[in-house]
């Protein structure tokens, strides 16, 4: 008996110390999820162009939707989902679709930007998206302001694409990530531990920014493993292009960001224990926090789908059954 109160508290212990406790429950559902997105009351999960949606009180399956195609209810190569407060935004290849909560469609926008133009997210009087700018022979990323029928606008920021059309396709070199949040931009564009915010009409607000950083060293060993994916992922273009690809001689500084809670959930390539670093801020820009959180990645690229919301850290996981867990990290 005394053995097993020195147990509970040597767990309770550990759990207290590290400020986390874990609730795994199984979804049969899907066979190979991509992402999932977490609402107030609802979890979205994407399986290639087939969107699941689950109660978040019982995880029980509510509907199931979407497929491959160009029409109607169709979404073509991906589908990215954005949940508003009486609407979901679901993105996919050359249009954005509005659907109700529970997964009816209401009205398609097709982009007139050419497919360059992706990955929409909702603002004041319109939208902010990826665009592409050819400047000199050189390719580059752009983030732009999109109007609310889709038409291209002015740019708010830039980074040179890692594929150029001849020389090194520079892998891992920079960080591209932006979305929106409460009618304001945050953007993690470029080198260095960096996310810019700003207004709706792209005046700045506040930086993040950690100049004094140490960025975690890309070994001859990560780019062994790096390659390995890409060859098992995308082997006839990773065979054309292989000795085009270089690696850095660093991760980059981010490697994604969550808005949550009304926080700014930053993580790194930086990992210990099989746990990722984190970096929280304040939506103004003040560090609250920084901690390792349990987190797993399904290769040397790519992190298991995961998402935050009320304090939790959301993340489908596939055991050595073949099964599909859903691990939910209590990060408060």
């Amino acid at each position: 008996m005394k053995k097993n109160i020195l147990v509970f508290i040597i767990v309770f212990m550990i759990f207290v110390s590290f400020g986390f406790s874990k609730k795994v429950t199984t979804i049969s559902e899907v066979l190979k999820p991509s992402a999932i997105t977490i609402s107030d009351e609802q979890m979205y999960i994407v399986e290639n162009t087939s969107i699941y949606i689950y109660s978040l009180k019982d995880f029980k399956l509510k509907k199931k939707f979407g497929k491959d195609g160009e029409g109607p209810g169709e979404f073509k190569i991906f589908a990215i989902v954005t949940p508003q407060k009486d609407s979901i935004l679901i993105n996919s290849l050359g249009k954005l679709s509005y659907y109700t909560k529970d997964g009816i469609l209401k009205k398609e926008l097709k982009t007139k930007a050419g497919l360059g133009s992706a990955l929409f997210y909702p603002l004041k009087n319109g939208f902010i998206g990826r665009g592409v700018a050819l400047v000199d022979k050189k390719v580059y990323l752009t983030v732009n302001f999109f109007d609310s029928n889709l038409n291209k606008g002015k740019e708010l920021n830039r980074m040179i694409s890692p594929a150029q059309q001849a020389g090194k396709i520079e892998l891992l070199k920079e960080t591209f990530l932006y979305q929106t949040h409460d009618n304001k931009i945050f953007i993690a564009c470029g080198k260095g531990f960096l996310l810019n915010s700003f207004d709706h009409t792209g005046k700045k607000l506040f930086s993040v920014d950690q100049k004094d950083y140490k960025k975690r060293k890309f070994t001859s060993e990560d780019e062994k493993k790096f390659r390995e994916v890409l060859k098992s992922r995308f082997k006839a273009q990773y065979d054309m292009f292989k000795s085009r690809i270089s690696f850095p001689d660093y991760f980059p500084e981010i490697l994604n960001f969550f808005i949550a809670d009304n926080k700014i959930y930053i993580s790194t390539w930086k990992w210990e224990n099989e746990k990722i670093e984190f970096f929280i801020y304040g939506l103004k820009g003040k560090l609250l926090k920084h901690l390792f959180i349990p987190f797993v990645f399904q290769n040397a690229l790519e992190p298991y789908p995961a998402a935050i919301k009320n304090g939790k850290l959301y993340q489908l996981i596939e055991n050595d059954d073949e099964e599909w867990e859903l691990h939910i990290i209590d990060i408060k």
